[in-house]
């Protein structure tokens, strides 16, 4: 067994014994449950019950999530909540199950039709989210999302580690560097709303014809509602897989995409701050996410890799994001 293997085949272990455990309580049999997505938590579904597992013990996520879903407005569609609990250190929530589908899993098969309604759905559900008190969500969610720094000093050092490992030039970081000086500028003077903090579509649900729910709000923060926004965009204006040409059909739709995205962030992307705010949140979350990834074998490849691919052009400018920016004039 490699190294490392058995620790994590406890873990798992770990985990479906919890997991067992909780749907026993609830008088379901954990032989019927499947797994579901996910990789911040380990979901079963079975009984009409939804039980997550936190991965790491001693974590507080869940139950703060938990708390966090009764100040959500009914338009999120998060499920009810069932249960909470701790067992073996392991915190756990038990909720409804939704009869739907991740998003992420049937993007592929949606046309773009579906697609732009779903996104556009999407993002109805998230200004729904942006919509709650401050006030009231702030003793429920993070101090601070992993995803992103908290002072100019370790969003500029997540760059330098990359320039330090040859993999930004130093045109590349300088240039990046800049753009986070104007982020942390226009940031004192942009109001906090609570954010869902991983508006992905792994985090949404799809019924066969709409979006019906948001999850996973354990990386909620308050923050500008920017840190949201980059996400939308990037759906929208992310570069296609390295190694695809696509085709016209798909050129088109993505064009269509783009155009419905664009009307969407337009009111919230009026003023010089808000563009270099936009762009700071991007550029924090592809250096998260590239350094995620060099930690793991095959960094060889890292060029072909999206995160750096939107570093790279973003230090040329707008990047990914030029065609948006060239739409808002």
């Amino acid at each position: 067994m490699p190294p490392g293997a058995r620790g994590t085949a406890d873990r798992a272990d770990a985990l479906a014994s919890v997991a067992a455990e909780v749907f026993r309580r609830h008088g379901v049999d954990f032989v019927q449950a499947r797994r579901a997505a996910g990789w911040t938590n380990a979901t079963w579904l079975a009984g009409g019950l939804a039980v997550r597992v936190a991965r790491v013990p001693g974590t507080d996520d869940l139950s703060r999530e938990a708390r966090l879903a009764a100040v959500l407005p009914r338009e999120v569609g998060y499920p009810s909540v069932v249960d909470t609990g701790t067992t073996g250190g392991y915190e756990w929530v038990v909720t409804e199950e939704i009869a739907a589908s991740s998003l992420d899993d049937v993007w592929a098969d949606l046309d773009w039709d579906r697609r732009i309604t779903a996104t556009r759905q999407l993002w109805a559900r998230a200004r729904a989210v942006h919509r709650v008190a401050p006030d009231a969500a702030r003793p429920l969610v993070r101090k601070r999302n992993p995803f992103y720094a908290t002072t100019p000093d370790e969003a500029k050092a997540g760059l330098r580690r990359l320039h330090t490992a040859d993999v930004l030039t130093g045109r590349e970081f300088v240039r990046l560097a800049r753009a986070l000086d104007q982020h942390w500028a226009a940031l004192p003077g942009a109001v906090p709303v609570l954010n869902h903090g991983d508006l992905s579509p792994v985090n949404a649900l799809w019924d066969g014809t709409r979006v019906v729910s948001l999850l996973d709000f354990e990386f909620a923060v308050l923050a500008p509602v920017h840190l949201d926004l980059n996400e939308l965009v990037k759906l929208a204006f992310a570069p296609p897989e390295h190694g695809t040409v696509p085709t016209e059909e798909e050129t088109a739709g993505r064009r269509r995409l783009q155009a419905a995205v664009t009307e969407l962030a337009r009111p919230l992307l009026r003023t010089a701050s808000d563009i270099d705010l936009l762009i700071g949140h991007s550029i924090q979350l592809e250096t998260w996410g590239l350094e995620r990834e060099l930690s793991k074998p095959g960094r060889e490849a890292y060029r072909t890799w999206e995160p750096y691919r939107m570093l790279v052009a973003l230090a040329d400018g707008g990047g990914c994001y030029a065609p948006l920016l060239d739409a808002l004039g």
